[in-house]
């Protein structure tokens, strides 16, 4: 699952009367949108900064360009700033030995510390009990850019953990006996 943090110059009570319009429903800790598997949740921080910008967790577990989209949607149109990208990668058969040894054997990623963290392409790879962050912060005073951090992030995830396809094989329904 993806989790942005942004910043909106939009106070989190003002911002529950705009998402309703486009579908958004309160839950406990903020507002969620919801279709078939695929949920953006925005989350104000519990304690705001005092400035005009008020900070939002986003978490979100479709597609990137769906992700894009629902972010342009609600926080995009109060000029929402990204500051930082994550992404909790979890795999019940890898355990935090099997994840070091992973990391360790690929050339592309550089150890920062041999407890479990490691950087690849401005990206922090962070390895805590059995689960892999990825994590992307913007520079001070800096924004990210949404769709190439996004991207940037996910082409780690696919090379820790690719998606698994078997060109060979058909399902039952598939096969038809003549």
């Amino acid at each position: 699952m993806f989790k942005i943090t942004c910043f909106a110059p939009i106070d989190p009570s003002q911002l529950e009367g705009a998402l309703r319009g486009i579908h958004f429903q309160k839950v406990k800790n903020g507002f969620e949108w919801k279709l078939d598997s695929t949920t953006f949740r925005i989350e104000p921080f519990q304690n705001q900064p005092r400035d005009s910008m008020k900070a939002y967790r986003i978490y979100f577990d479709g597609s990137i360009e769906g992700c894009c989209y629902l972010f342009d949607l609600s926080m995009g149109a109060f000029g929402g700033i990204i500051t930082g990208i994550e992404y909790l990668l979890e795999d019940p058969s890898m355990k935090y030995e099997d994840w070091l040894k992973d990391l360790r054997k690929k050339s592309s990623y550089k150890m920062v510390d041999p407890r479990g963290l490691f950087s690849k392409d401005n990206c922090v790879v962070v390895v805590v009990q059995n689960t892999v962050t990825i994590q992307l912060r913007s520079k001070k005073n800096q924004k990210l850019k949404m769709v190439d951090c996004l991207k940037k992030v996910d082409l780690i995830r696919e090379e820790l953990m690719p998606d698994k396809y078997d060109l060979f094989s058909l399902s039952n329904s598939e096969i038809e006996i003549a």
